[in-house]
């Protein structure tokens, strides 16, 4: 009987000591493939840059923003976010709009918080790529005090 207690108890330190080892290698694992997926949607956002601008246009030849924003991620990283501007904005966690607290991936959001006209991917260094106007079409840009934009969404 004391066998069979010395045995089960040295299988739950077993147990007990590697379920922890890997558990603290799943944290580092989680935070690479977060920063993976964040560097999938800038790199695929800034290869639409030149592409035009068409109101309602979901690519992949021509985009409206909200239209760049759903394609790009759906692409890069197969996450599905919604068609509009206005659906957008109800995504993901509100960051604060600094560029000290903003990453990769972020949706940019102009106008009020709850009904905002345009969207943009921040691609970092101060940076969004977006859909801008027909004359403009896809580009990127400086954040400007100017045209700062009013809310910030991660969703990766």
């Amino acid at each position: 009987m004391k066998q069979i207690k010395r045995i089960l108890v040295s299988l739950a330190l077993f147990a007990a000591f590697f379920g922890a080892v890997s558990a603290t290698k799943a944290a580092p694992a989680q935070a690479a493939s977060v920063t993976t997926k964040r560097n999938k949607v800038v790199k695929l956002a800034k290869k639409q840059v030149g592409k035009r601008y068409v109101y309602g246009a979901t690519g992949p030849y021509s985009f409206d923003c909200s239209g760049l924003t759903q394609y790009v991620f759906k692409k890069a990283i197969k996450k599905s976010i919604t068609r509009t501007t206005y659906t957008q904005v109800k995504k993901g966690k509100t960051v604060k709009v600094s560029t000290a607290k903003l990453k990769k991936g972020d949706l940019l959001f102009w106008g009020s918080k709850s009904s905002p006209y345009h969207v943009g991917i921040y691609v970092g260094g101060g940076k969004y790529v977006h859909a801008a106007t027909p004359s403009q079409g896809v580009r990127k840009q400086r954040l400007s005090r100017y045209f700062w934009p009013s809310t910030a969404k991660r969703v990766i």
